[in-house]
């Protein structure tokens, strides 16, 4: 059996953001799980900041955008999921407030229960209602907001 040689935390490090941008505390959990030694790990993420290659407000920034897009979610389970990420707190409040407020989540909400209705015309109506809220409330919104949401599209397009 060959002896495994110990790879530099900078190597892993760089291996990891080719993959996609990360936390600092992500780039921490994922350099302990291989084994690195704590003081080099806290050395190379001080580099990697000094470098900029580690930015936890870009980072935010980057993964809020990108789930507007491509994944959309309520506020709440956005900032659940950077939170997870090991954003602090008020860094999470001042991005999704920036970039997400209030009245974004409710047209959301609104485009999401929209094209779902689209999808599932012609099913009961009240059928129809409880996928379109399940819908929403695994993306993370209130039930309260998704049939409020519901009956106001119902309303617009003749459904309700």
């Amino acid at each position: 059996m060959r002896p495994t040689r110990k790879s530099d935390p900078w190597v892993d490090m760089t291996r990891l953001l080719r993959e996609r941008p990360r936390s600092v505390f992500e780039v921490r959990q994922r350099l302990k799980e291989r084994g690195h030694d704590a003081d080099r790990i806290e050395e190379t993420i001080n580099s990697a900041l000094g470098a900029g290659l580690l930015d936890d407000r870009g980072f935010a920034k980057l993964w809020v955008t990108d789930r507007l897009w491509h994944h959309p979610l309520s506020r709440a389970a956005l900032a659940q999921e950077l939170r997870e990420k090991g954003i602090e707190p008020l860094l999470i409040d001042a991005t999704i407030d920036e970039l997400y407020p209030p009245v974004r989540e409710i047209e959301l909400a609104r485009d999401l229960a929209s094209a779902r209705l689209e999808r599932l015309r012609g099913i009961d109506s009240e059928r129809r209602r409880n996928r379109i809220a399940n819908h929403l409330m695994r993306r993370g919104f209130r039930r309260g907001m998704a049939f409020d949401v519901i009956r106001q599209i119902e309303k617009e397009h003749g459904d309700g």
